[in-house]
């Protein structure tokens, strides 16, 4: 667990400088100078080319976790041609998709074109950024096979959030157009995927050798099945995380998109550490379950569950308690507090990630991961059918409360199929524990009184509610890691003070 805790505090902290970065550009940037309608656009189309991205990708970032402890050499730096064999597939997926993409254009314009004109105008923008996303995700993927994560993070959510600091605000004090806002953006991910590429290349791991008699009959067979498995996953998977944007741009227009995108954003903060924490266990829980390590893994699993799930408790909290005040200092703040309870709804979403993500990665990277197609168009069937029941209903926030609940169903099947073909699950005494404190402390903010000033009212909270989750759940010794790494920072800081 040693390097899980050290490279995730390290991929945290970066993640949490970008999310402090992301915060000025959602908070005090876009929603200032840009229209929701903008925001909607914009946020409309980076979906758009993440979802064309993915599929294209052939399921690469968890072919990459499953079959690199195959392809794995100490004496080989090309790992027997792996990356070669990522550039291939990766070209071949992109070739079949965006054709695909190309081909039924006219349909998809229609669809959006009644209550989002303008994303149908930019539709053929989605190419070229989703281009340099696939580039960027499967670089970012090859490090972190390599149990490096922190730099592709770095440009993740610094490097690319800085970039859009820089973008949104020659946009509107220099007055140029959308066609410029819009291949600025683009520009952005190309700068992205460059950099990531230059780091892999100098850590010394970027190589065209290839060994086609590596890959034996069994082993090309166990890779075509993941892969066409894959395919099928991450085109539901794409659905649905991606649909809700899709259906309100389409339904109620990019306006309420981009509203809805501002609340989503708030609520994106809690799974940060699961970002961290899970990304660079999955490698290590790859081998245990390659070697039928069950108890490592077992063992693994309830530290990363439990990790995740109090970091994103922690972070669910502050946000949810400042949840007035944020958008009492939200410039426009009047006319994005529309997205309230989808900030509540969505981060109920990030905690059940944070919970049982890890259990539906292990299924996936097992001899059982077929079962989770079934899962997944599960919830892309019941997506579609909650955000069609209930966006014209609730608006926005109907299409958050669709996500929370199908996503609690999808889960609850996931947990009880690992359970039964693996005997593993992610509960754990310290989970109930943490649900316990985060909900008395919630019910606690209710009847505290409200200062006046919301910053001042803010960081009291924050201070005060966080100081008491963080004394319990030390003193509960809910999480082992937690506090040793939290006593190390400590001791680090004392013989640093002291010379």
């Amino acid at each position: 667990m040693g390097i899980i805790i050290r490279q995730s505090i390290k991929g945290t902290i970066v993640n949490y400088v970008g999310a402090f970065i992301g915060f000025l550009t959602t908070f005090f940037i876009s929603t200032k100078y840009l229209t929701p309608e903008e925001i909607g656009l914009t946020r409309t189309l980076l979906e758009a080319a993440t979802l064309l991205a993915g599929i294209a990708l052939l399921g690469i970032p968890a072919s990459a976790i499953k079959f690199f402890p195959y392809f794995k050499s100490k004496s080989d730096k090309a790992h027997n041609g792996f990356f070669f064999y990522l550039l291939l597939l990766s070209f071949v997926g992109m070739i079949i998709t965006f054709s695909l993409t190309f081909l039924f254009r006219n349909g998809i314009q229609a669809y959006f074109s009644k209550e989002a004109p303008l994303l149908a105008n930019y539709f053929y923008w989605i190419f070229p950024l989703a281009f340099f996303l696939m580039y960027q995700y499967l670089f970012d993927s090859y490090s972190n096979v390599l149990m490096r994560i922190v730099v592709p993070r770095l440009v993740r959510e610094v490097l690319v959030r800085i970039l859009t600091i820089f973008v949104f605000l020659s946009y509107v004090f220099f007055h140029h157009n959308l066609d410029w806002l819009i291949f600025s953006f683009t520009s952005i991910y190309a700068i992205a995927a460059l950099v990531d590429f230059a780091y892999i290349a100098r850590i010394g791991s970027v190589s065209l050798k290839h060994n086609f008699k590596f890959i034996r009959k069994p082993l090309r067979k166990y890779i075509f099945n993941f892969t066409a498995f894959m395919v099928l996953s991450n085109l539901g998977s794409g659905i649905i995380n991606r649909i809700d944007i899709f259906m309100i741009s389409a339904s109620i227009g990019l306006a309420d998109t981009g509203i809805y995108s501002i609340a989503f954003f708030m609520a994106a903060i809690i799974e940060i550490p699961s970002r961290s924490i899970g990304g660079i266990s999955l490698p290590i829980l790859s081998t245990h379950i390659k070697e039928k390590n069950i108890p490592d893994a077992k063992d693994l699993l309830h530290k990363v569950s439990t990790n995740q799930f109090l970091i994103g408790c922690f972070a669910f909290l502050i946000l949810w308690i400042n949840i007035d005040n944020i958008f009492s200092i939200l410039p426009n703040g009047d006319v994005f507090v529309k997205g309230k309870m989808v900030v509540f709804f969505i981060g109920m979403v990030k905690l059940c990630d944070a919970l049982a993500g890890t259990t539906y990665s292990i299924l996936s990277i097992s001899k059982h991961y077929y079962y989770t197609l079934f899962f997944i168009f599960f919830l892309s069937f019941s997506t579609i059918i909650g955000n069609l029941i209930l966006i014209p209903i609730f608006g926005i926030t109907g299409a958050a409360l669709a996500a929370f609940l199908t996503v609690c169903l999808y889960y609850i099947l996931v947990i009880i199929t690992t359970y039964k073909k693996m005997k593993l699950q992610p509960f754990s005494p310290a989970i109930l524990k943490i649900v316990l404190l985060a909900i008395c402390l919630i019910l606690l903010n209710i009847v505290s009184p409200t200062l006046k000033n919301p910053i001042i009212d803010g960081l009291a909270r924050t201070l005060i509610f966080g100081g008491i989750y963080a004394s319990v759940a030390y003193i509960l010794k809910i999480s082992p890691e937690m506090n040793h790494t939290g006593m190390n920072i400590i001791h680090r800081i004392k013989s640093k003070i002291n010379g």
